[in-house]
This record gives C-alpha cells, structure tokens and sequence, in this order.
C-alpha cells in the first residue's frame, strides 16, 4: 500500500512536470495567435513519442550562431515545414513538395510571407530542401518574425515542447 501511494506521487509529480508556462516577450512575431507579453503553456513532453506536425506552435532554442541569443533563451514559433520536404512560400500561400498546402480554418487570418522586404539579413532561397531532423519555424506575422527564412532549419533536438490550444 505504502509503495503504491509513494509510486502514484511520483507519477503525479512527474506529469506536473511536462508543462510548463512561457511568457512571449515584447515580440509580436507570433501576433494574432499569441499577443506580446501574454503567457502560454507548453507541454514539454510532446515530442518524446511522437514528432512535430506542420502548424504546431512550439517553443525551441533558436540557433544561438545565427542569432547570437543567450543558451537559456526560449522562443515560440510555428512549424511549417518537415524534415525531408521541399518548401516555397509564395504570395498565395505554403507549398510542400510543389503542392499548395491548406491552412487550417483556425489560421484564416494569417499570410505568411516569402521574405521581408528591404531586410538586411540573409534570406533563405526558395524551394528549400529540409534536411533530416530539421523542422521549419515562422512566426504567424512573418513581416516581424526572425525565423526559418532567415537561419534556415531548426534542428529537432533544439525543440521543446509544443504549445497547447494554438
């Protein structure tokens, strides 16, 4: 009985632990899906059996090279595109392997963009080839977003959770 009750708390603690709350910061590179400064909860144990889905929004460490971040900082993103794919964004939406990809009801409102126009940075080329284990990230307003068409793809292992009810 005793071990039981001790097994039981620690499957408790332990589900406790897979999420966890993350606040977007200043950003508005996820706006309308998450306003700046508003707090989301992640499930950080999404990925141990199963892997990200195109249009999960996921929390991740962005490439600290690229992006020259703290190790510890955690931003918040869209997948987009999978490992193995070849992806354009054009003016009139995502394609996947040459074929437009539907966006789900839920993103109505939203348009991503190829690029950012008069930006100083490194723009990825289109289509681009999405290495093994790598995922493609956007933010939802991808003319204020630092993403994937800029640092290309982000390593699986790089991602954390996925956020829930996005």
């Amino acid at each position: 009985m005793r071990t039981s009750i001790i097994i039981l708390t620690l499957l408790v603690l332990i589900s406790g632990c897979s999420e966890r709350c993350f606040r977007q910061s200043g950003s508005s590179a996820m706006s309308p899906t998450i306003q700046p400064n508003e707090s989301v909860v992640a499930d950080m144990s999404a990925f141990r059996k199963s892997e990200p889905q195109r249009w999960d929004v996921v929390v991740f460490h962005p490439p600290p090279k690229e992006t020259l971040t703290q190790p510890q900082e955690i931003w918040v993103m869209r997948v987009i595109g999978l490992p193995g794919e070849s992806l354009e964004i054009r003016a009139d939406g995502i394609y996947i392997d040459g074929k437009r990809e539907a966006q789900p009801d839920r993103l109505a409102g939203i348009h991503y963009d190829a690029s950012i126009p008069h930006s100083p940075f490194p723009v990825v080329s289109y289509p681009y080839k999405i290495a093994a284990d790598t995922y493609f990230l956007v933010g939802d307003n991808t003319t204020n977003s630092f993403d994937s068409r800029f640092w290309g793809a982000l390593p699986k292992q790089s991602i954390l959770g996925r956020v829930r009810d996005k």
